[in-house]
């Protein structure tokens, strides 16, 4: 599983996760248990992380309710398996 820093994913902290992009998006699969917060912006990233993979699907274990709402708001449940 990632190894990087995933407890805010927002505006602020999207941009230094966008820049290290190539080695996250390496993982086809993340826990967000620790994570606190999550916009727009970190649900996009999380967009790009799952269409980078081979099946266009990411794992995400843990997903925070909000994490969650954002997903079914959007209708990008063929993105993501939440577990």
């Amino acid at each position: 599983m990632a190894s990087f820093d995933l407890t805010r994913m927002t505006t602020v902290e999207v941009p230094q996760l966008w820049e290290q992009r190539q080695a996250i998006f390496q993982q086809h699969e993340v826990d967000l248990a620790q994570t606190t917060a999550v916009d727009s912006s970190g649900i996009a990233f999380l967009v790009q992380w799952a269409k980078s993979t081979p099946e266009h699907k990411l794992k995400v274990y843990h997903a925070p309710a909000t994490v969650q709402a954002l997903i079914k708001t959007f209708h990008l449940e063929p993105l993501f398996v939440l577990a």
